[in-house]
Formats: structure tokens, C-alpha cells, sequence
């Protein structure tokens, strides 16, 4: 009997045509089935995450605002959604389908998303939200160290939290994920990394805030006073002092001190070792007059000069330094509310600027308006001693100030200054990476006097790989404009204007450096597409280049500073700029490399 013969009576009951076509039914029963179980728990996750999102922002804007009943109610509301997403991962069925080629990946993602979703509600938003701002005011001139030290155990607890789900979420294969789950795991990885970020700043921050409150001992701080008017490379010339001394939480403003040399005198040689280099690049007045402290990026060498001119002067053994600008002194008036002066001139966030930097020189003389500062100091300090000003005010203030270079600190404690190294309180030149190469540009007041209350300026860089030399070329360009108005120069003091005696009065005349990466090599200056002469020097290992330029009023400078690269690979570019009353805008564009001077 042939093949095809028996073929023909195979019983179909056992035969691979009806077998077949049943098991691919049954299949797609099946996955319809459980397609039909899982959808509505993948529906839910969804809606109870959304749900959760305004309660996560409501909650935070609650705590911040006082109002802790409100944020409890949100925190408990945000837990239910977060919980109740969780478990509608759960279950035999979610489990063993993530095992299943394309839907498994998908619904992995989603279940460990839940998962940590509902880790942050319950590990990190709701014990953050119990933390009562109110609490760390001062209390009769003197903040509560045991109440911060709490504040630490759960701050750092909520950190530990975030960032374990942070790195879960990370490790998440992201490969098999449809668009909408990848999406959505982004944008909570992305949360978690903001939050981690900024509890791991502040568990950083509340770890050292009891020692340097005096927790563990008292502790002298001197704060420094930059007047913006006469602009230098850590901000301003320093016009006045006052030291403060802190023990277990009480604050006591203890001395102040005028930058004139009545208080302090001035030195004929620097009263610490300064590098040849430095010395070289900044030759007049560093390590010798407090009026030039921050005459240098460096903040860590104004620490040192500061610490040691001041105990020459006082006898007093300082333990850290703190300085602040005109314009973070008016962010500060803001926060605390109008301060009244001894003339009856009353400051405010509006007028401070325009006020310090110019009218009171006017009607005084530098040394009574050194006392005026002082007067202010007093007086913002015993506003915010008293615990009578917005403590989220105050934070927002000091936070827009230190992102804009305002606020320096250094301190002799390690662990102190380990949090601070990096932070928007660190004040050294600028670090270049292998992605990025940073530059510093930094300006001292030639004129002399108060005119860059006048100054504004922006900054260019251009970067291209030439062919004449196959060298990678970079042209930082600074434009400087004198915005004062001609008709306006006979009406300044010439406190402001310096009188004349070195520059035209109405003219501001700016020194201009550039600090490059390590290894690159220093070319020409021109200003405005001249040749002008510079000085080629260096701070440790940064090659610099500086020249001076005299801008007349309404009258606008381009500086521009040609460098050669280390190398032909072109990375991102960014620059610090002291910070001037006006902002300063920092662009990137590419360099015509036919402009380029030889190497």
C-alpha cells in the first residue's frame, strides 16, 4: 500500500490538520484571556500614578508653606495611589507573563515601576513632608541642634530611599520597552534623580550644620562685603568685615570692621606666601590690602589672606570665611523685608543695588558709607536672628545668589569643606573635563572706582579644527559696553567715577582675563579686530591672558582671546565669569578659521 494511501486513513482525530489549527486556537485563547485579565491591571497602574503625580508637587508645596496638616492629608491620599498601583502588579499571572518574549519586558518595567513609585511616596515624600520649616528658625537668637540633628536621620533615611530606587530604575533593560513604558520610566528615573540630588545635598549639608553651628565647639566666621561697583575676579573690592561667632546654635555678631585702613592697615609685602605665578598675575595689592582680597578666583587664597590679615589686625583665630555681593545682599533685604537706615532711607530687594553701589556716595563719604554697610549687616542679621522672616524666602534668596557666584564659602573643617568643594559655593577656577573645556573670565576695575554698576557684558566661544596647522583653534570673545549715559556722567559722585584722575571721568577702564584649561597655549588679544597689548602669565596650572581697555560712555568692547586647544577634539565649551550687577550671557558659535592668528 502506497504512502498516500495510508496518509488517507490516518484518523483524524490524531492527525497534525486537526491538531494543529486547535492548538494555534487555543493559543490565541489563551493569550486573549489572559490579555483580557492583565489589560485591566496595566490600566489601573496608570491611573493611580497619574493620579499621584499633583499629590507628590501638592505635598511638597504644603511642607514648604508650613501648612503640615494639608501635606499629611496629600501624603496619605499620594500612598493610597502609589500602593494601590503596586498591587495591581502583583499576582501569578503579571509574574509569569514577564517571562513572555515582547509583553514581558513591558510589564517588568511597569511592575518596577510601581514598585518604586511607591517606594518614594512612603520612603521619601511622606517622611519629608513632616519636616516643619518653621522649626529651623532661630529661637531667642539661637537654632535648635538636636532638632537639625533629627532633621538628618530623616533626611538621610529619604536619600538612602531615593537613591535605591534610583539605581533600580537605571538597571532596567530599556531595549524590548515600547515608547510609552520607556517614556514613563525616564521621566520617574529622571524624578528620582532630581530628588536624590537634592536630598543628597541636604543630608550633606545637615550632617556638618550642627558642628558649624558650634554644635561641637564655638567657631568664629568672618563675612566678607563685595561692593559689585568696582568690580574683581572673586566679585568686588571688599569695602567692609564683620566677624560672627557661633556656639551650640547661638549666633553673636561680634565685630565689624571698615575695609579703609583706619580698621584694618595696609601691608607692604603679603602677609602669607603667594606663588611667583600668582604674584606675576595679579601684582598690585593681593596679600596686602583687604580691599583686595577677592583679587583672585581663587577663594581659597582670599581664606587665607582674610584669616590672616584679620587676626593680625583683631587677634581673632577664624575658623571659616563667607563673603557676599551687592546684589545677594539686596536678594537677602528681599527675603527679610525692607530695612530702615540711621538717615531714614529705607532699603529694599528694588533699590538696594542702585542705592549701595552709588546714591549714598553721593552724600557720604566712602568711610560713612563703609559705616552705612555696616549698619545694614547689623540689621539683616537681627532680622534674621529673631526668626522673624520666611525661612523658604531666605533659602530661595541665598540659592539664587550662590548659583550666580555670589556667595563664597571656605572653612578649615574637612568635611565642611568637602560638601562645599563643587557645590554653587566653591569659588576656584573652573575645572575642565574630558567632555567639556572650561574657561574663566574675570575682570578687576582699572578706573578706579564704582562704574561696573554701569557694565554689562557677554560672553562668546568658538572653537574649529583648521587645516593650515590641524590644530584645534578657540576665540573667547568678551564684549564690555559703558551703558552709562553721557548725559548722566556729570551728575556721579566721584566716588563713582574716580574723579578723573587716572580716566576720563565717564569712562570705565577694565582689566580683562581669561583663564584657559591646563595644557593650552595662550595666542593673541585683539579688541574690536586690533592687535592690543597683553600679558601672558599663569595661576598654577591655568596659562593666562589679560589686557587692559578703556570703554568710553555708550561705547562697547569686544576683547577677543585666541587660544590653541591641547588636542583636535572638539568638546563642549563653557565659562565662569565674575559676577557683575548684570547678568552675563555666555554663548557658543563656531570659529571662522581663516580669522585664526598663526601657532
Amino acid at each position: 500500500m502506497g504512502q498516500s494511501a495510508r496518509d488517507a486513513k490516518t484518523p483524524l482525530v490524531r492527525s497534525a490538520r486537526l491538531w494543529v489549527p486547535v492548538a494555534v486556537a487555543l493559543l490565541i485563547l489563551l493569550i486573549g484571556g489572559i490579555a483580557l485579565a492583565i489589560i485591566p491591571g496595566v490600566m489601573k497602574v496608570r491611573s493611580e500614578l497619574e493620579a499621584s503625580i499633583p499629590l507628590a508637587s501638592s505635598v511638597q508645596s504644603h511642607a514648604l508653606a508650613g501648612d503640615l496638616d494639608a501635606a499629611a492629608i496629600d501624603a496619605t491620599e499620594l500612598q493610597a495611589h502609589t500602593a494601590a498601583a503596586r498591587a495591581a502588579t502583583g499576582g501569578l499571572v503579571w509574574g509569569a507573563l514577564e517571562w513572555v518574549p515582547v509583553a514581558g519586558p513591558n510589564l517588568h518595567a511597569v511592575r518596577v515601576a510601581a514598585e518604586e513609585a511607591d517606594r518614594l511616596a512612603t520612603d521619601v515624600v511622606v517622611p519629608v513632608s513632616t519636616i516643619d520649616v518653621a522649626s529651623l528658625k532661630p529661637v531667642n537668637g539661637a537654632f535648635d541642634i538636636a532638632r537639625i540633628r533629627d532633621l538628618g536621620v530623616t533626611v538621610s533615611a529619604a536619600d538612602a530611599a531615593a537613591t535605591e530606587s534610583r539605581d533600580r530604575i537605571s538597571k532596567v533593560d530599556r531595549s524590548g520597552l515600547i515608547a510609552p513604558v520607556a517614556g514613563g520610566l525616564d521621566r520617574l528615573g529622571s524624578s528620582l534623580a532630581s530628588a536624590s540630588k537634592t536630598l543628597s545635598g541636604l543630608d550633606g549639608v545637615l550632617a556638618v550644620l550642627p558642628a558649624a553651628l558650634g554644635g561641637d565647639g564655638p567657631k568664629n566666621y568672618l563675612l566678607l562685603f563685595q561692593n559689585n561697583g568696582e568690580v574683581m575676579p572673586g566679585g568686588g573690592t571688599v569695602g567692609s568685615l564683620a566677624m560672627f561667632h557661633v556656639d551650640n546654635g547661638q549666633i553673636e555678631l561680634v565685630r565689624q570692621a571698615s575695609a579703609a585702613p583706619v580698621d584694618i592697615p595696609m601691608y607692604d609685602t603679603p602677609v602669607i606666601p603667594i606663588a611667583d605665578d600668582v604674584i606675576a598675575t595679579y601684582p598690585f595689592g593681593l596679600g596686602k590690602y583687604v580691599q583686595s582680597l577677592t583679587r583672585t578666583p581663587r577663594f581659597s587664597l582670599t581664606h587665607d589672606i582674610a584669616k590672616e590679615i584679620w587676626k593680625r589686625s583683631y587677634g581673632d583665630t577664624i575658623d571659616g570665611v563667607i563673603s557676599l555681593d551687592t546684589v545677594a545682599l539686596s536678594n537677602i533685604i528681599a527675603a527679610t523685608g525692607p530695612l530702615d537706615l540711621p538717615d531714614g532711607t529705607q532699603l529694599t530687594g528694588q533699590n538696594a543695588v542702585s542705592i549701595l553701589l552709588g546714591d549714598l556716595y553721593s552724600k557720604y563719604t566712602p568711610y560713612e558709607v563703609d559705616a552705612i554697610n555696616q549698619a545694614i549687616a547689623t540689621l539683616a542679621f537681627d532680622r534674621i536672628r529673631s526668626g522673624a522672616t520666611d525661612v523658604t524666602a531666605i533659602t530661595t534668596a541665598l540659592t539664587k545668589s550662590a548659583a550666580e557666584g555670589r556667595i563664597r564659602m571656605w572653612t578649615d573643617d574637612p568635611d565642611e569643606q568637602a560638601l562645599i568643594v563643587g557645590s554653587q559655593f566653591d569659588g576656584e577656577p573652573p575645572v575642565s573635563t574630558k567632555k567639556m573645556d572650561a574657561f574663566g573670565v574675570y575682570f578687576i576695575d582699572y578706573t578706579p572706582g564704582k562704574m561696573q554698576r554701569f557694565m554689562t557684558q557677554s560672553v562668546d566661544l568658538g572653537q574649529a579644527v583648521c587645516g593650515a596647522d590641524g590644530e584645534r583653534h578657540v576665540r573667547v570673545n568678551v564684549s564690555l559696553t559703558n551703558t552709562v549715559s553721557p548725559d548722566v556722567v556729570p551728575t556721579l559722585p566721584d566716588y563713582v567715577t574716580g574723579g578723573g584722575q587716572t580716566t576720563a571721568i565717564g569712562n570705565m577702564r577694565v582689566d580683562t582675563l581669561v583663564y584657559a584649561p591646563p595644557g593650552s597655549t595662550m595666542l593673541d588679544i585683539t579688541r574690536d579686530g586690533a592687535p592690543v597689548d597683553s600679558m601672558i602669565t599663569a595661576d598654577g596650572e591655568y596659562p593666562v591672558n589679560q589686557a587692559i581697555t578703556t570703554i568710553a560712555p555708550g561705547e562697547t568692547a569686544v576683547m577677543s582671546f585666541d587660544v590653541l586647544a591641547t588636542d583636535d577634539v572638539l568638546r563642549k565649551l563653557s565659562a565662569e565669569v565674575t559676577p557683575v550687577v548684570s547678568p552675563t550671557e555666555v554663548t557658543e558659535s563656531k570659529l571662522d578659521c581663516g580669522t585664526v592668528p598663526a601657532s
